[in-house]
Formats: structure tokens, C-alpha cells, sequence
């Protein structure tokens, strides 16, 4: 059984680490999110719900009486007496759409796309190319004239 830890604030980590440490199998979700520190964009990786952690355990479990007492970690979540269960179908669906298999599509050069975000959502331009990791440049014709326009990866669509 899946259950949910609430951690003490900003000690996901060291809740994780211990608990993981004493023999529970743990789940904490993560977030990628760029941020620009000093002119630079940086990757930096969050918890998808702060202060919130994902245990499983077996219901006769030792370590279920050990888990308030753990450091970093603040209580069960309950209902009343009764620690919340989560079916495991969640954790596993959290898993595959954080574990980042669900991947930016790839484009090829002249393929068709459609900006998703900014002053040209919804507008369709072709594909030039790749500029970098995480932006691209696309061919975008406005008023009769095709104009090359840079953009972030995440900001297109297939067509």
C-alpha cells in the first residue's frame, strides 16, 4: 500500500533519504523548472507537490509506527485515525509522467508546426531547425514574407 507523508517544509529530501534508508520504498515526484540565475538558464529540479512524500508499505509494516518519528517527516496523512491509501495505479502514472519518457516531439526540417504560446499562439510556420537543446528556429510568414523566428522547443506543436 501506497501511503502519504507529510514532511516538515523544504525537507523532502532529507525525509526521502531517511525513510528510504530504514527499508520503505519512497516516491518523490520531481518538476523540472528553468530558471535564470545571473543571465544563465539553469535546470533545476522541484518537488511536484512540496512537503509531500509517496510511501509503500505492507499494512503490518515495523516501520508504518516508525515514520513520525523519522527525521524530516511530520506525520501520516489520515483521515481521522486511518493513514491514507493511494491506489497504486496513481503512483505508477506519476512515475511515467515524470520520469520523462513523455519527451518534447522531435520535428524534421519543412515539417508544418503551430506555436502554442506568445503573441503568434495558434499561427503555423515550417520547421527550419534546431538551435541548441531547447529552442528552434521556424520559418513563420507574416504580411506575404517569410520571416525567421527563434522559439523554445516546448512552445511548438505538430501540425
Amino acid at each position: 500500500m501506497w501511503y502519504v507523508v507529510v514532511t516538515k517544509p523544504r525537507q523532502e529530501t532529507r525525509a526521502y533519504e531517511n525513510l528510504e534508508h530504514q527499508g520503505g520504498e519512497v516516491f518523490m515526484p520531481m518538476l523540472q523548472t528553468e530558471t535564470i540565475k545571473q543571465g544563465r538558464r539553469t535546470l533545476q529540479s522541484d518537488p511536484l507537490f512540496p512537503g509531500y512524500l509517496f510511501l509503500r508499505l505492507d499494512k503490518d509494516s515495523p516501520l508504518l509506527a516508525k515514520v513520525r518519528s523519522t527525521f524530516g517527516v511530520n506525520k501520516l496523512l489520515c483521515f481521522g485515525n486511518v493513514p491514507v491509501n493511494i491506489d497504486g495505479r496513481i503512483i505508477e502514472d506519476l512515475k511515467m509522467r515524470t520520469s520523462g519518457a513523455a519527451d518534447l516531439p522531435k520535428f524534421k526540417t519543412g515539417q508544418k508546426v503551430e506555436l502554442k504560446e506568445g503573441p503568434f499562439r495558434h499561427y503555423q510556420a515550417l520547421f527550419k531547425e534546431y538551435k541548441g537543446e531547447d529552442r528552434a528556429i521556424i520559418l513563420l510568414t507574416l504580411l506575404g514574407q517569410q520571416n525567421e523566428l527563434v522559439v523554445e522547443l516546448a512552445e511548438l506543436n505538430k501540425a
